[in-house]
């Protein structure tokens, strides 16, 4: 595992060569950039007779040689593709850095100018944060290793004595002290360094774990919208296609109108000629099944009519066919087609159609097939003795808000974007009643209040269902209102006066 580690770690990839790359010529600029600020420093100070010229020639020395090891440098470093000679090569820069700034030092005065050991702690600090751990401890070794030679080589009268201060040499004792100082702060830069580089690579690695968190958080995520995406497209390919199915079948339903109930008209004529004994007699048993015959083919044409009526309403082929109406005629004539039913049952009807309009615009067949289906419903779940009341009223929609004829405000649970007149009709009855639960569901086909296998009352429910569709095709508004079972229903309708 370590020689592969070491095989990993030998081989330089382009994009960490670049990192690299691109770090030393960030520090090659600054270096630069400073190392001439300096010698413009120097320059002013060579003008203003504060510096001697030898200083000042070597200060420009030191100078010349930080900015001209730069393109070398770099030129050795772009072609470095291993690791360990890459960090080689980068030592061998800093050292040569170290003599630069030891030259400049040392012109200014050597453990005299023990100020300017800041180019040395800038050093260390700028490398050592993106360097190895051991890299700001090296720098410091020998950084401490130039200047002590300095020193000493001064003091051996090796070297000539440079001051910026005329007259100004400190004593050997002193200058060991300054210079073991100097030392020490140097390491304890060093170990700053090295320990901040410690902190900051333990933060990059938490902001990498983090980042890679991050990133598969939102990879996770593509995918589940992605995932949800083709979800979605299925839903819609099959919403589409149930939708092209149901209108299949309506369409079916709705050419076969004619080819279903023909025939089935048939029977129930010819059972009618049979029951009348107009083609010979019967005998009381042939009359009882024939007159079940009769009332059954009745009751499945009736089925029939409203499934085909449905089919049409779904398909788009149900239109209105709108005309003059005169309401209150149409309105009395709806209650006479329950009348007979109602008293058999003796359910008394009343009606309440006070300040109606006496003409409006609408199919006349649509609107007693509507009428019919709520007054036949409430007569056939009131029970022997009840009271069905069919009323009407004229409404204004104005500001917003339903009001009547006089003004008043009328309270109904929906709003319309057509202001004008509208009528208002209403089918009470004190029967059974509704659940709040069955208020909407009764409208759905092929529902009633009680489903149960053993209901009491019989039949398709596909009358309400027929009669909202009904409603709407007119442009109004079907709805149901109880106050819960055994305490009767209503059943109100709203559709504009002119139909459009």
């Amino acid at each position: 595992m370590k020689a592969t580690n070491d095989q990993h770690l030998s081989v330089m990839t382009e994009e960490y060569g670049k990192i690299l790359y691109g770090r030393h010529v960030g520090g090659a600029m600054v270096r630069s950039v400073a190392s001439l600020i300096m010698w413009s420093f120097g320059l002013i100070l060579f003008l203003l007779g504060a510096l001697k010229s030898d200083n000042f020639m070597g200060i420009s020395a030191s100078v010349a040689f930080l900015v001209l090891i730069n393109p070398p440098t770099l030129w050795v470093l772009k072609r470095v593709r291993k690791i360990r000679a890459y960090r080689y090569v980068s030592l061998t820069f800093n050292i040569l850095e170290i003599i630069g700034y030891t030259g400049i030092i040392y012109f200014v005065g050597g453990i005299e100018a023990s100020n300017l050991l800041l180019l040395y702690a800038a050093l260390i600090i700028y490398t050592g944060l993106s360097a190895p751990r051991i890299l700001p401890f090296i720098l410091a070794g020998t950084c401490s290793i130039a200047l002590s030679l300095v020193v000493v080589l001064v003091h051996l009268g090796f070297l000539p004595h440079y001051t910026f201060t005329p007259g100004l040499h400190y004593p050997w004792k002193n200058q060991l002290t300054i210079l073991s100082t100097s030392i020490a702060l140097l390491f304890v830069v060093a170990y700053i360094a090295s320990y901040t580089a410690k902190l900051l690579g333990k933060s990059r690695e938490k902001l990498r774990r983090q980042n890679e968190i991050v990133a598969a958080s939102i990879q996770h995520l593509q995918n589940e919208i992605a995932e949800r995406e083709l979800t979605e497209a299925k839903l819609i390919v099959a919403k589409k296609e149930a939708e092209a199915a149901s209108r299949a079948k309506s369409d079916f339903l709705a050419n076969m109108s004619h080819e279903v109930r023909t025939p089935l008209n048939h029977i129930i004529g010819f059972t009618e000629l049979v029951v009348d004994q107009q083609v010979g007699k019967l005998n009381e048993m042939q009359a009882e099944y024939l007159g079940d015959v009769l009332a059954s083919s009745r009751h499945l044409l009736s089925l029939i009519n409203d499934i085909l009526d449905l089919s049409k309403v779904e398909a788009g082929k149900l239109d209105l066919e709108v005309g003059e109406i005169h309401l209150r005629r149409l309105l009395e004539g709806s209650l006479d087609m329950v009348k007979e039913k109602a008293l058999k049952h003796r359910v008394r009807l009343s009606k309440e159609m006070d300040g109606i309009p006496e003409v409006i615009q609408a199919d006349e067949r649509k609107l007693k097939q509507i009428l019919y289906n709520l007054l036949s419903n409430a007569v056939k779940f009131t029970p022997d003795g009840g009271v069905v009341t069919l009323a009407a009223c004229r409404l204004f929609f104005q500001d917003a808000q339903w009001r009547r004829g006089d003004g008043c405000v009328e309270p109904i649970p929906f709003v319309t974007s057509a202001a004008g007149e509208w009528v208002k009709i209403s089918v009470r009855d004190t029967g059974i009643g509704l659940k709040a639960e069955d208020l909407e569901r009764v409208f759905a086909p092929f529902e009633q209040a009680d489903t149960s296998v053993s209901r009491k009352y019989q039949g398709t429910g596909l009358g309400l269902s027929l009669t909202r569709r009904l409603v709407e095709l007119h442009g109004g508004k079907i709805w149901a209102e109880s106050e819960g079972e055994g305490k009767g229903s209503v059943f109100r309708f709203l559709f504009p006066v002119a139909a459009s």
